[in-house]
């Protein structure tokens, strides 16, 4: 019989119900063995992860809660508020030496915003021979990653589906160690990033899996450079796929863009008891980038009446001084309101014609 898989996610109140379709695709493609989900949170409790614990129970696995201690966090990790990563998903650096229990020898890494597609049996047992780390292959990490990578004299880590060698990494650093890899980081590129981080530790102990065989990240910038045709042969071979994002945080549930694995992303969301949640945060979110577009067309607006006010009236200053021996002004500054007015007729013409033209 085969030994547990262990599998480690960070989540919190605010995600739970994106990680529920993470936590589900990882149950259902993964039945021929038990699975030791280990979720490390700040703010969790069993109650609050029941729809989840009940599918454990459904496929016959386990959830096991793990306290993460966000305060303590800031004091190590460098992540300025509002930046990408948050410092929940930091919880990595304590995971080895104050995480995760004794017994466990070995933890696959996935996170709340994938989905699991095919059986990670395969590469959960692979032999680590003298690496620390087992990973996704370089080749589906953007160019700038990589030569960073170059700069700082580590290697290329991709933390999504990452398998890591616990007694091994136990025995031969110290949670200090990881600590002072990471201030090497921040002072190289500003911020904490644990594949950065562990890119520089684990420097010729990683292992690689083929990224086609092993995780695809989608986004607007792996799209533009892997390419459709590519991205989605690799989603017929990977084991996972990875709805990464930048700054303007495009997921599944927030499509500011269209990724072709959005798709799978809601055909696992199905039944889910946050379903309907799906879609009131979704239309919460479409209203906030609509309001702060009409706010930006209001913006326009005004300063193309201002801008066309300014020209009308320097003409008709300019007509007025000419038509008298010497300027007028009680009639020049008559003509600033008509400018004024006759701008915002101009631009309200403008507008309609634009909409006769949709039409």
């Amino acid at each position: 019989m085969k030994k547990p898989m262990n599998v480690y996610i960070t989540t919190g109140r605010k995600n739970l119900k994106y990680a529920y379709v993470a936590i589900k695709s990882l149950f259902v493609n993964n039945q021929d063995r038990e699975i030791r989900l280990y979720v490390v949170s700040e703010d969790l409790t069993a109650e609050d992860m029941r729809h989840e614990n009940a599918l454990a129970e459904q496929y016959g696995h386990h959830i096991h809660i793990l306290r993460f201690d966000e305060e303590k966090a800031r004091q190590y990790i460098h992540i300025e508020e509002g930046d990408h990563w948050p410092v929940g998903t930091m919880s990595s650096y304590w995971l080895f030496h104050e995480l995760l229990p004794a017994e466990v020898d070995r933890i696959m890494v996935i996170e709340s915003d994938t989905v699991t597609v095919g059986n990670l049996s395969e590469i959960y047992d692979m032999d680590f021979e003298d690496a620390y780390a087992i990973c996704p292959g370089p080749e589906h990490k953007p160019a700038n990653h990589r030569d960073f990578m170059r700069r700082v004299g580590g290697d290329t880590l991709t933390f999504v589906l990452s398998l890591y060698d616990v007694a091994k990494i136990r025995r031969d650093f110290t949670l200090q160690d990881i600590l002072d890899a990471d201030a090497q980081i921040k002072k190289a590129a500003g911020y904490s990033q644990m594949e950065f981080t562990f890119g520089l530790l684990f420097k010729d102990h990683i292992r690689y899996v083929a990224g086609k065989d092993s995780c695809i990240d989608e986004n607007e910038r792996y799209a533009e450079e892997l390419g459709y045709d590519y991205m989605t042969a690799c989603e017929k071979t990977a084991k996972i796929l990875h709805f990464s994002s930048y700054k303007d945080y495009s997921k599944p549930w927030n499509p500011v863009n269209i990724m072709p694995g959005y798709a799978v992303w809601w055909q696992y969301a199905q039944g889910s008891p946050y379903y309907r949640e799906y879609f009131e945060e979704q239309w919460r979110l479409y209203d906030g980038v609509r309001q702060e577009r009409a706010q930006a067309v209001r913006n326009v607006s005004c300063r193309n009446i201002l801008l066309c006010a300014f020209m009308l009236f320097a003409a008709a200053a300019a007509g007025t001084a000419a038509l008298w021996d010497g300027p007028s002004w009680i009639a020049i500054l008559a003509e600033a309101p008509l400018a004024v007015g006759s701008s915002a007729l101009i631009r309200k013409a403008g507008i309609r014609y634009q909409r006769m033209r949709r039409r």
